[in-house]
């Protein structure tokens, strides 16, 4: 809890998973706090645009969802949510990647339940938690500009948001910007940060299938991911209702079809047929496609003079290729982030440049495991990290190590789940034991 006096009002702009979380983490650290969100949310379900589309959270977002609600997890298994199995370090699956297939995740015991669900759950969830909070408000409005101290003036302080239909401008000590992918900040402001794009073109769609018991011989999820000579991939995740999400996906513009026949004959040309046979079943929702056409992230931290009372965090900040499933976890981190910073800071004038900072922190490493992976193709458009190539493949080194040998799994699996950082396969131990486990697997045939 914070030990600054409290800020008066804080608000948040954007009502999804980062609102949420932020606007949850901001309640007693200020007398009242704002959700500011243009579309009327469901009574369940999503807002986001890509809400309905299947989402994996990651260990670490789990972690932060249960410190801020103690019983989240609890809550998301009674109404559905699926365990995954008992034991909680272990976690059937059947991950196809590098050449070799890991049947288990090596994981940290949290302390609390996995519950494995859709999006849609988790963010109902997490509105009704948050809005039940003492001062914080859910206001229904479209969000037009930002109210700065002296009209649009390099570094001018932010003193509130704009209204469409509102005369005077909505006051507040910090205005958290957690609109998405979307976000108009920049443009509302005289100097707008410096972005990086890593171009994708990533196209998929989800299906949605009966879940029967013994289904991928037991495991509780399945990756078959993109190869260097096949950009396409696959992934089965559960979800409440004893339902199967089965995404198939291919990046530089490659779709999968919608009808029954073209997705199973599309799952077949992945690494791995296997969800073709979960394919075979009926649709129980109409299949959905989406289209992510590249990572994308603003540079807040790197603005020479940061505009005071504002913070940009979630896809707001940084949206990365969703076929990692690293958005949801991503946007909880900052949300921790904005805690400390806020305990920290208090109402300081370095409270805007401390917050940029600790969010680009943040994204550091989700962003250099999606790019990263990406630019293993020639056609990925962006600025190749040094060394990229080599790294690559010492990470599918790592890969096919972790499909033998725990501790590999444990400490990619810990990279993966956003609880420790990239550079953490170097380490030592890691590196002797890829160079004794990773050796290429035979080529077939």
């Amino acid at each position: 809890m914070a030990t600054n006096t409290p800020l008066d009002r804080i608000v948040v702009i954007g009502g999804s998973i980062a609102g949420l979380a932020a606007a949850a983490t901001a309640a007693g650290r200020a007398r009242e706090v704002l959700v500011v969100e243009r579309r009327e949310p469901p009574a369940t379900g999503s807002i986001a645009p890509q809400g309905h589309l299947p989402h994996v959270m990651l260990a670490a977002g789990s972690r932060v969802l249960e410190q801020l609600f103690a019983g989240f997890a609890q809550d998301l298994l009674d109404r559905g949510a699926s365990s995954g199995g008992a034991d909680p370090v272990r976690l059937p699956c059947h991950w196809v990647a590098s050449g070799s297939t890991r049947t288990h995740l090596q994981l940290r015991d949290l302390g609390f339940p996995r519950a494995l669900c859709s999006r849609s759950l988790v963010e109902s969830r997490l509105r009704a938690a948050t809005l039940a909070l003492p001062g914080v408000r859910s206001v229904h409005a479209n969000v037009e500009g930002l109210a700065l101290e002296s009209g649009r003036a390099r570094g001018a302080g932010v003193t509130g948001v704009r209204l469409r239909g509102v005369a005077d401008p909505l006051g507040a000590d910090l205005v958290i910007d957690a609109s998405g992918r979307g976000s108009h900040t920049e443009r509302w402001l005289p100097c707008p940060p410096p972005a990086t794009e890593v171009v994708v073109d990533l196209r998929y769609t989800a299906y949605v299938v009966e879940r029967h018991a013994g289904d991928l011989d037991g495991a509780a999820f399945a990756i078959i991911q993109n190869t260097r000579d096949l950009p396409r991939l696959g992934v089965a995740l559960p979800m409440e209702g004893q339902r199967w999400q089965v995404v198939l996906g291919g990046y530089f513009g490659t779709a999968a079809p919608r009808d029954g026949d073209g997705a199973r004959s599309f799952a077949r040309t992945l690494a791995d047929p296997v969800l073709a046979t979960l394919l075979s079943r009926p649709a129980l929702e109409e299949p959905a496609g989406y289209s992510f056409r590249s990572s994308r992230r603003r540079h807040w931290d790197r603005l020479g003079e940061h505009p005071r009372n504002l913070c940009v965090l979630g896809d707001a900040a940084a949206s990365f290729n969703p076929v990692y499933g690293q958005g949801m976890s991503a946007a909880l981190l900052q949300a921790e982030a904005l805690g400390r910073v806020l305990d920290r800071a208090g109402t300081g004038p370095e409270l805007a440049g401390d917050l940029a900072r600790e969010v680009a922190s943040v994204v550091d490493g989700p962003w250099l495991i999606a790019t990263g992976a990406d630019f293993v193709y020639p056609a990925t458009r962006g600025r190749r990290p040094p060394g990229n190539r080599l790294v690559n493949r010492y990470v599918d080194r790592v890969t096919r190590a972790a499909a033998v040998d725990d501790h590999s799994n444990a400490a990619l699996t810990d990279v993966q789940q956003l609880t420790a950082p990239p550079a953490s396969l170097f380490r030592p131990g890691v590196l002797t034991r890829t160079l004794r486990h990773g050796a290429r697997p035979p080529q077939r045939g």
